[in-house]
């Protein structure tokens, strides 16, 4: 889904994390991006084909996003430990590359640039 929304708008993904209602993206855009434009392509297109694909309607995300402008490296850095963190602060996995849907587990397995897991 990235890859479909970054035909339309253009954007690197440099961390995320799935959670079971919302998600955590660390996403470079250029200036003139509309950073609320692209996550609004990524979940409703992810949302549209988990309920077509599991026979349901109606909400699946939380409502509320949050956007913050990273100026620097040592911020960006601490937003991507803060992402990749996630799930381990929730006590959802004991280490970040132990949980599937992140990016830290396609790191630890050699595909950052992944949003889809291979088992």
């Amino acid at each position: 889904m990235i890859d479909e929304v970054k035909t339309q708008e253009p954007v690197t993904v440099r961390g995320y994390v799935i959670m079971p209602d919302h998600l955590h993206l660390v996403l470079s855009v250029r200036p003139e991006i509309t950073l609320g434009r692209v996550v609004q392509l990524i979940k409703g297109r992810f949302a549209w084909r988990y309920n077509r694909d599991n026979n349901r309607s109606g909400k699946l995300w939380q409502e509320r996003d949050h956007e913050k402008a990273r100026r620097s490296e040592a911020e960006l850095l601490r937003a991507m430990e803060y992402v990749e963190n996630n799930r381990v602060t929730g006590g959802l996995a004991d280490r970040p590359e132990w949980y599937l849907w992140s990016s830290a587990s396609g790191r630890a397995r050699g595909q950052a640039k992944s949003l889809t897991p291979r088992r």
